[in-house]
């Protein structure tokens, strides 16, 4: 989640307070002694320039006057008015803004400007100082960042204090450099410079699509050190935003022309396909994907994604995504246990782990599982075109699953009736689709007991990030099953296609032992209805 501060920053210097004020609350502004005055009401204006730029101040409120929810504010930030306005929070506040924000025009204070000026001249000083220990690093690593230093200001900090001299002139003194120094890199206490990042570190500059900044993205290279990547700026609240690379116009264009996306967890991983011709990648920065970056990557027009991401908790959300998404881009997982760019190094083709990738995706149990999504998405969206699809709320059928221990008929009648029904459209969710098949072609009378416990699967598992994760000892407690049935059921709807799990073996350390405990991953993007 975004700071507060994060926001209140970006709303400051983001947003026309005159054009929010006119929009929102009719009021009209004057220049005047160097503020803008309100026309209707003379006690408000707004800061032109220096130092509270961009904020309102009232000269009707003293620091004694109160409202009946505290003291009135003399002076704020739009997330200040409007948390006196509606009288909330100031977390219901930036909800306020961000909803309005979207309707105004583009705007930047001068502040913010000098800070963009400030930041691409540091990302150059950041190429140019390129300490020794950071270039025997990117060597050993296989990046040619001779080549691409300019490109993509791949670079190393120095000192703070020698930032400071390169940067400073006529018209940006020292002091101000170092308060914009302090906005570009978000120093969260004076004069402790924790977040900065003057350790020896390979460093790139980072813009969002549009090529707005956003911060430095960082990896030290000092041995032994605890947190080896770190970001900077605004960068540390929105990283799980931000898919590096989508601000360079050759590569957005690679992507469509080949209908290919590759996308790396690493900064490294990203410079090893780049510079071996595969330049239709993204990277998420050394973070596992989110699902506001996997949002973006499906809304690329490509038919391919080749994801470099290597870490099982990595992979499993992934395919988690997929199923939430029901996407039908054909999603391949480069099959290895290093990072794509140490393997590179060791003398592997880059185009051989890619059309690897491709190629034996589909005999893997997540191959299986992304193809098993892929094909109930054109099956669904078929069907449902067709009006051969009919709804079921939730709710009943939770309640269904909780009162028929004993009855798989009573379930199965239930079905029958909902599917008569025909139920097709609905404006809210709270629903599960099925098939009509699922009730026409004889599919219920294959089932017995096992269909309570494929039901229950299927609402446990839905709208969920990643696939459900139980042991056996909670899936038998919530279905107040035995051991032997319960396996009995999975065996069955497993064998019949019906359901994929993937069998995983936890070890817990204890003080004098070790717990074993053995859990199953369920993934109901698989479970097929007719």
């Amino acid at each position: 989640m975004k700071s507060i501060q994060y926001y209140d920053f970006q709303f400051r210097h983001r947003i026309d307070l005159r054009e929010y004020f006119k929009k929102y609350y009719s009021l009209d502004f004057k220049s005047y002694n160097g503020n803008h005055v309100c026309t209707t009401d003379p006690n408000l204006s707004i800061h032109i320039g220096g130092k509270y730029e961009n904020t309102w101040v009232r000269a009707d409120i003293t620091s004694s006057t109160k409202s009946d929810f505290g003291v009135y504010l003399k002076y704020g930030t739009v997330i200040d008015w409007e948390s006196i306005k509606h009288d909330c929070s100031v977390v219901k506040a930036v909800q306020i803004v961000t909803n309005n924000r979207n309707s105004l025009p583009a705007y930047k204070t001068s502040h913010y400007k000098k800070l963009e000026s400030l930041f691409t001249k540091t990302a150059t000083r950041f190429r140019y100082s390129r300490l020794p220990e950071v270039v025997d690093y990117l060597n050993n690593r296989g990046i040619d960042h001779t080549s691409y230093a300019k490109e993509f200001n791949l670079g190393s900090p120095k000192s703070y204090d020698s930032l400071v001299i390169d940067l400073t002139t006529a018209n940006t003194p020292a002091p101000e450099v170092q308060e914009l120094l302090t906005d570009l890199f978000i120093v969260r206490r004076p004069l402790n410079f924790e977040y900065l990042p003057f350790v020896p570190s390979v460093i790139v500059p980072v813009h969002d699509k549009v090529g707005d900044l956003i911060g430095f993205h960082g990896r030290r290279v000092s041995p032994g050190t605890n947190q080896r990547y770190y970001n900077t700026g605004f960068l540390r609240d929105c990283a799980k935003d931000v898919l590096y690379g989508e601000d360079k116009s050759n590569i957005v264009s690679a992507i469509g022309m080949k209908q290919q996306l590759i996308l790396t967890k690493g900064i490294f991983d990203f410079f090893a396909c780049y510079q071996n011709g595969y330049i239709q990648v993204l990277a998420t920065l050394n973070k596992g994907i989110s699902v506001q970056q996997f949002d973006r990557v499906m809304k690329y027009p490509v038919t391919e994604v080749v994801v470099g991401h290597i870490a099982s908790k990595e992979r499993e959300t992934l395919l988690g995504l997929m199923h939430q998404s029901l996407s039908t881009v054909d999603l391949s997982l480069i099959d290895t246990a290093q990072d794509i760019d140490d393997t590179v190094k060791s003398g592997t083709s880059l185009s051989d782990i890619v059309s690897n990738a491709l190629k034996n995706m589909k005999a893997t149990e997540a191959g299986i599982i992304a193809a098993s999504i892929k094909k109930r998405k054109v099956r669904m969206d078929t069907l449902a075109e067709l009006g051969q699809t009919f709804l079921v709320q939730e709710t009943d059928l939770g309640t269904l699953i909780n009162t028929s221990k004993r009855s798989p008929r009573k379930i199965k009648d239930f079905l029958l009736e909902e599917g008569n029904k025909g139920r097709a459209v609905v404006q809210n969710g709270g629903f599960i689709r099925f098939p009509k098949t699922f009730i026409t072609t004889g599919v219920l009378d294959g089932f017995g007991a096992e269909l309570r416990t494929l039901l229950h699967l299927l609402l446990k598992t839905k709208g969920r990030d990643t696939p459900i994760n139980y042991t056996q000892s909670s899936l038998r407690t919530d279905l107040e099953l035995s051991q032997a049935v319960l396996i009995d059921h999975l065996k069955k709807l497993k064998l019949n296609g019906y359901l994929l799990w993937k069998k995983e073996i936890h070890i817990k350390k204890l003080k004098t032992k070790q717990k074993r405990t053995v859990v199953f991953r369920y993934y109901s993007s698989s479970i097929k209805f007719g």
